[in-house]
């Protein structure tokens, strides 16, 4: 059956880059999930290292699976409130009258480009996106055909969802 993984990238540091800890469990991660026909990421370096880790690959780099865009100073308050927000930085970006709309336009993105490799894909063959929280947040709920209100849920690095071929959605733990 042809399915997609998308994941969050693997922990990262204030900088931006990925943790040691990060890169540890990124290579543990690889020897459960298998092969990948096809790996994409965001564009940002800590999602392509971290499809890198996950599958040995160097993927293909792809805007719709990228992070809102954002100054270094929104990045750093979002990111503050998102210590304290049950759902992280994906909580805070939806109940932001400012940024919900951009992080609901980049979830369809996500959504467009999960649909486009799924039309690519054999009925055998397997792909890997490593993105963002708040816009997986965002392509899930769509995905599911949820209310665009309010985040449900947040996903920790290295988590996300499962795609089949006709579109069902699971969270992967």
């Amino acid at each position: 059956m042809k399915e997609i993984y998308v994941l969050r990238h693997a922990e990262k540091d204030a900088t931006g880059n990925i943790t040691e800890e990060g890169r540890r469990l990124a290579v543990e991660l690889h020897t459960r999930l298998g092969t990948f026909d096809f790996v994409y990421s965001s564009d940002r370096q800590r999602a392509v290292e971290t499809a890198e880790l996950l599958t040995g690959k160097s993927p293909i780099t792809d805007t719709r699976a990228s992070a809102i865009p954002l100054t270094p100073q929104e990045l750093k308050d979002i990111h503050e409130q998102g210590k304290n927000h049950e759902f992280g930085i994906a909580g805070v970006l939806f109940e932001s009258d400012m940024y919900r709309p951009i992080v609901i336009e980049k979830g369809r993105e996500l959504v467009e480009l999960i649909k486009e490799l799924l039309g690519k894909l054999s009925e055998y063959e397997r792909a890997l996106i490593v993105s963002h929280d708040g816009v997986m947040v965002a392509a899930d709920m769509i995905l599911r055909h949820k209310e665009l209100q309010k985040a449900d849920k947040t996903f920790a690095p290295l988590h996300g969802f499962h795609v089949s071929g006709k579109l069902s959605v699971e969270d992967l733990k």
